[in-house]
């Protein structure tokens, strides 16, 4: 497949010699007719010299990189960099597999995993995954079948949840759903020994804040035999996971105080 090629304005080639993952419209001198919002495209600099491969869009971030080499993008290259992904998740003892314990974690986070404008989260068996880019989308069952192979055996449902995080204006089709598996995925989060129900389709992000995890058991350990005022939980059954964990710390007959702000007076 030959790609269509974006050229640089001379001297704005330095962020991405420095292997930065966005280029910027402001740096592009020209294009090949005919370039869509999500196509892959070739930059090049002023003197037709290669330096990324990656995903075009409409707005000041012109195209988030790929690759800094001159490779196809296809079903190997996205089973590779998930795999990295999955790789250094273990490496860091995030990626466990244990029911009682935890089950949850971050597998793909952008720009950070060398995959801008994909996040990846995984519930048990379950990848939640997330495009933020009409790219991404385009690619999202090429991307889920990676994902099932770059896991070893980790993961045997991929569900797709990006109907608020593509672009506004994108005309693309945002529904929700899975396009692996899906018959019995769990919906349950564990974490550290916690349980939580996860709404896939109406919850925010990929249904949890898997990213606060480490924040969540620090406020355990320092709320332990102390009183705690909660300032964000609006009612009484809607109690995040920083309450349950909060609560976790007390002892049976110590209680969790909230807040009562006086009603606003207005003037006559």
């Amino acid at each position: 497949m030959t790609l269509k090629t974006i050229r640089l304005r001379k001297g704005k080639t330095e962020s991405l010699k420095r292997f930065h993952p966005w280029i910027f419209s402001g740096a592009i001198d020209g294009a090949d007719p005919g370039i869509e919002e999500g196509d892959l495209v070739r930059v090049v600099d002023a003197s037709g010299n290669f330096l990324a491969i990656g995903h075009c869009q409409i707005g000041s971030i012109a195209v988030r990189v790929l690759s800094f080499t001159e490779r196809p993008i296809d079903s190997s290259f996205w089973t590779e960099r998930l795999a990295e992904a999955y790789a250094l998740r273990r490496s860091l003892h995030l990626a466990i597999a244990n029911e009682e314990e935890n089950n949850i974690f971050r597998l793909v986070h952008g720009e950070g995993d060398r995959l801008p404008g994909l996040v990846v989260d995984v519930y048990g068996r379950t990848a939640v995954m997330q495009a933020h880019t009409v790219g991404m989308h385009v690619c999202r069952k090429e991307i889920a079948a990676a994902l099932i192979e770059a896991c070893e055996g980790r993961i045997d449902s991929v569900y797709y949840k990006s109907d608020t995080t593509l672009p506004f204006k994108a005309e693309v089709d945002r529904a929700s759903g899975f396009l692996i598996g899906g018959g019995d995925a769990c919906d349950t989060a564990v974490e550290n020994r916690l349980r939580f129900h996860i709404d896939w389709l109406r919850g925010q992000k990929t249904g949890f804040f898997i990213d606060q995890r480490d924040n969540r058991s620090l406020l355990e350990h320092y709320s332990k035999g102390r009183r705690v005022l909660n300032m964000f939980c609006a009612r009484r059954r809607r109690v995040g996971p920083l309450s349950r964990f909060q609560r976790k710390s007390h002892r049976p007959h110590q209680r969790q105080r909230r807040a009562q702000l006086p009603r606003r007076r207005h003037a006559p």
